[in-house]
């Protein structure tokens, strides 16, 4: 009987860890999408990306200024 509770523990734990991995990815996900919008802000100022790379990365419309778009990007804290 003991061997039998030993293993449901583990079996228990292993569910457990799988869980909270998986939580843990997804609170890690907005913060990832913050970061990578800001690095390409970074290479569009740094004219390492053009215009077009950043409208298209970003999503957002030809009309728009990706200028201050990127600088209310840079300024926002996380």
């Amino acid at each position: 009987m003991r061997s039998n509770f030993r293993t449901n523990i583990r079996l228990a734990t292993n569910i457990l860890l799988v869980i909270v991995t998986f939580a843990i990815a997804l609170k890690i996900t907005p913060i990832a999408k913050v970061y990578q919008e800001k690095n390409l802000c970074i290479k569009y100022l740094k004219h390492q990306i053009d215009r077009d790379e950043l409208i298209k990365r970003l999503r957002i419309v030809k009309q728009a200024n990706p200028s201050s778009i990127c600088e209310s990007i840079l300024n926002t804290n996380t």
